[in-house]
């Protein structure tokens, strides 16, 4: 009888050690597949497309307009801003936050650039990929710069 024991500790031990290098050698690939699901954001910003005389002032509004598409897994935004000229602008997913109902993303565009008195119309083509399917509620806060908090530009609903 105690052999038969020591048998059975062996073969347990025998599977213990091979689910553990099973582990082992799974993790890498699950973990891969996690974070393949994390969206990612790519940006291109059109030069100033029409220049106009004026000056802006911190109380003035920006005016803005978004076209929004759906990509497969991906949403488009294109976002018609008139801001000014000499604005180098970036463009970062600041947040992503899951809801009951949706995923919140949160787009921010700062102007890493100057101020100065004259008015373009840009156009900033944003790309979410890698996106689960679901709802998101997307936001876009601009335009950030130096001291000047970015205010919400846009929102939008969209299902995927």
């Amino acid at each position: 009888m105690p052999r038969a024991i020591c048998v059975d500790r062996r073969i347990l031990y025998v599977l213990v050690a091979a689910i553990a290098l099973a582990v082992l050698v799974a993790s890498p690939l699950l973990v891969g597949r996690i974070a393949s699901k994390k969206p990612v954001l790519t940006y291109s910003v059109g030069g100033c497309l029409i220049k106009s005389p004026g000056e802006i002032t911190r109380g003035q509004k920006l005016k803005s307009e978004v076209e929004l598409s759906i990509e497969g897994s991906s949403i488009k935004l294109l976002h018609h801003l008139s801001y000014v000229c000499c604005a180098d602008m970036v463009v970062n997913l600041q947040a992503i936050e899951k809801h009951e109902n949706y995923t919140l993303l949160r787009i921010v565009e700062k102007n890493v650039g100057e101020i100065c008195r004259c008015i373009c119309d840009y156009e900033i083509e944003i790309r979410i990929s890698n996106l689960a399917p679901g709802r998101y509620r997307l936001e876009i806060y601009g335009v950030e710069f130096e001291d000047v908090p970015a205010e919400k530009l846009w929102e939008g609903l969209v299902e995927l």
